[in-house]
């Protein structure tokens, strides 16, 4: 049944897209530049005054999205487009008629920069509307980049890097920014003329505006307006450049120690010592192909997760973080997001050693490629032998209409012959402007034959800059668990209803809008007894300084068929439980100085009563230091052993910059169950562009006795471990 249900939504699919009332915006040759020719590259150091710069006429015609769609931006900008053999040359002149008043802080390479006046460049270097490349640079030169997948966006989008370069000047009229980006960082067709899609933004953060060229309409959303790629202007005229050999080489050395609790550790030792060397390569195959290959991987560098506390009975989902499987990771997405993803990144490497792997990415005609090799292991003695495991994906995605696409995906993961292996096909389609329809399904196989069980989805999502309304049906197996996958519930069939209205509010001009949302989720096993449901109701308040309020009613029933441990000694048992509950929360524009969230969310839970209050604080002091803490405290009573207990996790971050080539970023975070104090220290320091030194040390302690209350002076901290580690990296262009 669930397969003829994709069917026919696929069907729909093709059949939308043949309808010429969903075609693409037409073109208007005021969204067209030309892209000029130098013989002479400018320098870039902020400073527009170069000869090259005047003779080249300046894009000027910027049109806010928000927070008034439509109207022209408050402050006048300037862009020029320049190119020779090896770069694409942008030169913005944003004028501000109180430039003291620019907010810039953030050093942080790929940090914050959202939170200070910053610019986007987006490039859709095939012309195909639906991918792009995206720069971003504050108005200190801070740089952060991306990489859009068929119009979607994420904060994963975020963690490609590229090498290019980037200077600003603040000056008495505003502030002035000079980009250079090489060529050979973009992929793009093998043809004698390039036309790239365009987009540039500008946004002025303490008026909270965002500025776009061309005009992208907040239909298509406020943020997400970056990735509409269908949208974007055009930029021509660029020819005869050097490509180059696409080959970079990264090796890395790394050393350090560990010392772990005697009574922890399973050696005879409790201090290890660590060096290596490994390397990582990236080969542009052809002008639209690249294959990256990494040997002896080690991820020391990557920032620790935060810690979570599960007071349900689902996995919680902790998100990829190490650069080599983020990189255009939005192409290899496949299924529903953090709750049942066929390919989830996350599940390779984190029980054993990454040995060596492949990915190969690229886009042939109208297709899509992605392709994965990974083989993990215990040592590199392990590599292609008995005791290692192959992981492989492969995925195709393929233009089929304008803002359609059709695909598919198959993982396996083998060690001997024991496997796993995963099949899936999706279709997408964006019509009007931001509505989408999707559908996905996956079947599951392995060599025991226990997990032969398949997963689908489809959803209906219909949006403007007013309302909003989706409707979804998702089917998970009983039995489906693919090996390299994420899935959150089994044994489930979900049918789902939400919507929103945003309205502004006339007259008050403090408010910017108003979001009134709801929500129906129904839940049943695959015998079609009922699980769960859950009925939403809310409003949030936005302030024009992004500031906001918000309050939700929900009510929930969950039918346990077995009990479950909350904890290790309180256990809820089965049964039909049914709880109203009800939250309020606040926050501040995270931009300014100082900026707190709080919020409190109470009501009834399992039979039992559960009282959540959150909180936090930043403090931006100057562009070389920011806190900012947090603390999440619950207070459960239920009406079963051990059942009254609270739930606490406190969290602290520093981040210190000397520079926006050297910095610093220390986690600290504690939690009663565990009852560990964890702190995590990263220095970076950019020596070249794409060259890393790192410095890492983690430390954990334990609070020892039945007293949980970490402030208490009478209470003992004992070690778990601590590990120093230094790894070099250094960034070879051939």
């Amino acid at each position: 049944m669930i397969r003829y249900r994709i069917f026919l939504s696929s069907l729909l699919c093709v059949i939308l897209g043949t309808s010429p009332l969903f075609s693409q915006q037409t073109a208007n040759p005021e969204n067209e530049i030309r892209a000029v020719f130098i013989n002479e590259a400018p320098k870039i150091d902020g400073d527009i005054n170069d000869l090259v710069w005047k003779s080249i006429t300046p894009i000027t015609n910027f049109i806010q999205v928000w927070p008034n769609d439509g109207e022209p931006a408050t402050e006048d900008s300037e862009v020029r487009i320049a190119y020779d053999r090896d770069n694409l040359y942008f030169a913005f002149r944003f004028y501000d008629e109180n430039p003291e008043l620019i907010r810039a802080k953030n050093l942080e390479r790929g940090g914050r920069n959202d939170r200070d006046d910053h610019a986007y460049i987006g490039l859709d270097t095939f012309g195909d509307g639906r991918n792009a490349y995206l720069f971003e640079m504050n108005a200190l030169g801070t740089q952060d980049d991306a990489t859009i997948t068929d119009e979607r966006l994420t904060i994963t989008s975020f963690s490609w890097d590229a090498v290019f370069i980037s200077e600003t000047i603040i000056d008495d009229q505003g502030w002035t920014l000079e980009v250079s980006i090489p060529f050979r960082q973009l992929r793009f067709p093998d043809d004698e003329e390039l036309n790239f899609g365009i987009m540039l933004s500008r946004t002025i953060n303490r008026k909270n505006e965002r500025v776009l060229w061309p005009r992208i309409g907040l239909e298509y959303g406020n943020f997400t307006s970056l990735a509409a790629v269908s949208q974007y202007g055009k930029l021509t005229g660029i020819k005869d450049i050097n490509r180059g050999k696409n080959l970079e080489i990264k090796p890395y050395v790394i050393g350090g120690a560990q010392e772990i609790r005697p009574d922890l550790a399973n050696e005879d030792t409790n201090v290890d010592y660590t060096e290596d060397i490994g390397v990582d390569i990236k080969y542009g195959i052809s002008s639209n192909l690249t294959l990256d290959l990494t040997v002896n991987t080690d991820f020391a560098q990557v920032e620790s997760d935060n810690v979570q506390l599960n007071l349900t009975r689902f996995s919680l989902f902790f998100p990829e973080k190490r650069e080599f499987f983020l990189e255009r990771s939005g192409l290899f997405e496949h299924g529903n997001l953090r709750s049942t993803q066929t390919y989830f990144s996350r599940s390779i490497g984190l029980t054993n050693e990454i040995l060596a792997g492949a990915r190969m990415t690229g886009q042939i005609g109208k297709t899509s490629i992605g392709a994965l090799n990974i083989e993990t292991g215990n040592t590199m003695k392990d590599f292609l032998g008995s005791n290692s495991t192959n992981n492989t994906v492969i995925r195709f995605r393929n233009d089929i209409f304008p803002r359609a696409t059709a695909g598919a995906i198959f993982t396996n993961t083998q060690i001997g012959s024991d496997y796993n292996r995963a099949l899936g096909i999706d279709t997408q389609y964006r019509f009007g402007s931001a509505s989408l329809f999707n559908a996905w399904f996956t079947n599951v196989w392995d060599d025991q034959e226990l997990l032969n069980d398949a997963a689908g989805h489809a959803s209906l999502r219909l949006r403007n800059d007013l309302y909003s309304g989706q409707l979804s049906y998702t089917n998970v197996g009983t039995n489906y668990n693919p090996a390299l996958g994420f899935v959150r519930r089994r044994d489930m069939r979900q049918y789902d209803l939400r919507g929103n209205y945003n309205p502004k509010v006339p007259g008050v001009e403090a408010i910017n809008r108003v979001i009134i949302s709801g929500l129906y989720n129904y839940i049943e096993g695959q015998d079609g007894i009922k699980q769960s449901t859950e009925f939403e109701f809310g409003s949030t308040v936005e302030f024009q300084r992004r500031d906001r309020i918000s309050a939700e009613f929900s009510s929930e029933f969950e039918r346990l068929f077995t009990p479950f441990s909350i904890r290790p000694n309180a256990t809820i048992p089965s049964g039909d439980y049914t709880f109203n509950r009800f939250q309020v929360n606040g926050e501040t524009d995270s931009s300014r100085r100082l900026f707190v969230n709080a919020g409190v969310e109470l009501g009834e839970f399992f039979n039992g009563t559960r009282t959540d209050f959150s909180g936090g604080f930043g403090l931006r002091q100057s562009q070389y230091l920011t806190l900012e803490g947090r603390i999440n405290h619950s207070m459960i009573d239920l009406p079963v052993a051990n059942g009254e207990f609270d739930a606490t996790t406190v969290s602290m971050s520093i981040l210190g910059a000397f520079s926006r080539k050297l910095f610093t970023k220390t986690l600290i975070q504690y939690d009663n169950f565990s009852r560990n104090i964890q702190a995590n220290l990263r220095v970076d320091w950019i020596h070249t562009p794409g060259s890393d030194l790192f410095f890492v040390f983690n430390t954990s302690y334990h609070l020892t006795g039945d007293n949980e209350n970490l402030f208490d002076p009478n209470r003992d901290f004992i070690m778990n471990n601590e590990i120093a580690i230094v790894k070099l990296t250094y960034l070879i262009l051939l």
